[in-house]
């Protein structure tokens, strides 16, 4: 499983053998939120020598993620797809942070007397 946190630069690295790869001209890593089936995509161009290295052993993907545009913290499926749609990889993503402040409003009762009380709407 791999740990992301929130709120802050991630840098994934993902070392593909030349041997068992084809060549892509992207790769798209798509993060699903376990949960709420939230879909994010990130597009890696193997143009780009920033973000794609390749030498005679390994190419190798780094992509700075910032997480800020995942929404929930919690696990996501990470998908690694080769020009859109040759699965090449799949793993846990674990987003770790801080909550946000009250993702919820909670309406609470000044007068509690009847909290032992079980209504049931008609």
């Amino acid at each position: 499983m791999l740990y992301i946190n929130k709120g802050v630069e991630n840098t994934l690295v993902l070392n593909i053998n030349n041997n068992s790869r084809e060549t892509f001209a992207t790769y798209t890593l798509e993060f699903t939120h376990i949960m709420s089936k939230q879909i994010k995509s990130y597009i890696v161009n193997t143009n780009d020598p920033a973000e794609y290295v390749q030498n005679i052993r390994y190419c190798q993907i780094v992509l700075p993620l910032n997480t800020d545009d995942l929404n929930y913290l919690g696990q996501y499926q990470l998908n690694i797809y080769g020009d859109t749609n040759t699965l090449v990889f799949i793993s846990m993503v674990e987003l770790q942070g801080t909550q946000e402040t009250n993702p919820f409003i909670s309406y609470e009762s000044p007068n509690e007397v009847n909290e032992n009380y079980i209504y049931i709407q008609d």
